[in-house]
């Protein structure tokens, strides 16, 4: 049975919570509280602007409210040099109590510490790839492994469109900009930078890590609200784990699975699977990259479980799940797609 889709499903969007998933309020990194600092300060002078505004005004209309044909007007004057002086100023000094906060954190956090582990996002329509070229070159998608109490710096651009990549929890938010490529195809001529330390792993003993959810903050598309992914920040000894075992190939072990690797063949131009002939295609492919395919939560950048059922429904018919997909119905029977499902999902799941 179809699993239901991803609002419905425990990765909710609404939580009346104040530690809902998609909430800033409850951050947990130093950026997120910076961030939150400067809210509240200018929630305070918004209040404060507010009823400096009120009063007067609610004054005003008290005493004028007209009385009948017999009311006197109130007293007419223009051009009071103080008052004109005084609304110009206070607003200015207001913006200071703003601007001033802002700028400072804004500096703190450009600078990117000695040593951080540096993590390449690219956004695409409508997906996203995570590469970590300090960590064996591995490439995934949709689904950002981090270990715990670490400096990290984002390159973050886009192969299409602008995108926003933004992990509420984290705080910080970084536009995703379109780049044109040096020769390789691969590298940016231009990114953006996000520096942030990671939060700690609530469980030690807990398995999998902690998982944020992250989403698209820009108009991207029509499939712009389906493009998320998950931060799973681990203990840095379950990190470590997951990086050596994150290129190991497929184990290919079933009759099913073999078949499904034939099948596959048909999908080498667009995806890669390290350690099988589609990595050595050469040039940059347009769909995610599947060689962790089988670990990841969800599939469709969020769109649905990952479950054999749910992506055998993707295979049938990706546009009907994920509006404006890139990705083509490739007219595969229900065999082939049982196959290739067995070998894209079960021959990559890994543990670690």
């Amino acid at each position: 049975m179809q699993q239901p889709a991803f609002d419905e499903s425990s990765y909710k969007l609404f939580d009346v919570s104040w530690d809902a998933p998609m909430d800033t309020i409850s951050g947990l990194t130093e950026w997120s509280r910076d961030i939150n600092s400067v809210y509240a300060i200018t929630t305070v002078i918004t209040i404060f602007v507010f009823f400096a505004v009120a009063i007067p005004l609610i004054w005003t209309l008290v005493k004028f409210k007209s009385k009948g044909d017999e009311q006197t007007p109130p007293k007419q004057f223009h051009g009071n040099t103080t008052l004109e002086i005084l609304w110009t100023v206070i607003p200015v000094v207001l913006l200071l109590f703003i601007a001033v906060p802002t700028w400072r954190i804004l500096f703190k956090h450009a600078h990117t510490p000695e040593g951080a582990m540096q993590v390449d996002v690219i956004g695409h329509q409508w997906w996203w790839e995570f590469r970590y070229p300090q960590n064996g070159n591995i490439i995934t998608a949709n689904e950002l492994h981090l270990p715990e109490n670490t400096p990290v710096v984002f390159r973050v651009w886009s192969a299409d469109v602008i995108h926003g990549f933004w992990v509420p929890k984290f705080g910080g938010k970084m536009d995703a900009n379109p780049t044109a490529m040096e020769e390789d195809g691969i590298t940016p001529k231009r990114w953006s930078v996000l520096n942030i330390v990671t939060p700690s792993v609530a469980d030690a003993n807990k398995k999998g890590g902690e998982m944020y959810q992250g989403q698209c903050t820009q108009l991207c598309g029509p499939s712009h609200a389906l493009m998320r992914f998950n931060t799973v920040v681990h203990s840095k000894d379950e990190f470590e784990s997951w990086a050596k075992t994150a290129n190991t190939p497929p184990a290919v072990e079933t009759t099913l699975a073999k078949a499904g690797e034939q099948v596959f063949a048909r999908c080498q131009a667009c995806h890669a699977i390290t350690g099988t002939p589609s990595e050595q295609i050469p040039g940059p492919k347009i769909g995610p990259n599947l060689t962790n395919f089988g670990n990841r939560k969800y599939l469709g950048a969020g769109t649905r479980l990952n479950t054999m059922e749910n992506l055998a429904a993707w295979l049938r018919d990706p546009a009907s799940i994920k509006q404006g997909s890139l990705m083509p119905n490739l007219g595969l029977t229900e065999e082939e797609i049982q196959q290739v499902s067995s070998y894209v999902r079960l021959s990559t799941t890994k543990t670690y």
